[in-house]
């Protein structure tokens, strides 16, 4: 059951992703949603279910942006595992926790993927421009995580409530 639901997400956060949220850009920049369910699925699953979604998050988003190859899928199945790793280390609940935490894999994504494109094509990229454009990422993805963090929580209460009520009267 948790494998469709997290489906769901996939398709609906690629969905809004790549049609709803160019309304919502400021200068060009969007939220990272495949980052937010990364960070989201690394603190909520298991052991090793935040790298694995990372990985598919950052796989799918490869094969949709039509950028380098692979750049996303590192760096979401990084994020997945430090996440994950530091999930029992800290308390992921809370507005400003999750923020911290969102904020800080948005500065490793953005630079993980401007250093890879730097490294394969040579680019010349402002740095002053760079940071700019990261730290308005980083705050954008801060800022919007937490209310979808709490959205996802409501609806994982919800089926979770739903689903023991039906195994409850079937037996």
């Amino acid at each position: 059951m948790l494998v469709l639901i997290l489906f769901i997400y996939l398709v609906l956060i690629f969905s809004l992703q790549t049609t709803l949220l160019g309304l919502f850009s400021f200068g060009g920049i969007t939220p990272d949603l495949a980052l937010i369910l990364t960070v989201y699925c690394a603190t909520l699953l298991k052991e090793n279910g935040g790298i694995a979604m990372g990985f598919g998050l950052g796989f799918v988003q490869d094969c949709l942006s039509g950028g380098i190859l692979g750049i996303n899928t590192l760096s979401k199945s990084l994020i997945g595992f430090t996440f994950a790793t530091l999930k029992s280390k800290l308390v992921v609940e809370g507005f400003v926790p999750i923020a911290a935490f969102l904020f800080v894999s948005s500065i490793i994504d953005g630079l993980l993927y401007h250093v890879a494109s730097l490294i394969l094509f040579k680019s010349e990229t402002p740095w002053g421009a760079l940071f700019s454009n990261l730290l308005i990422f980083a705050i954008y993805n801060a800022l919007i995580g937490p209310v979808l963090f709490y959205f996802m929580n409501k609806n994982k209460n919800w089926l979770i409530r739903r689903f023991s009520k039906m195994e409850k009267s079937s037996l």
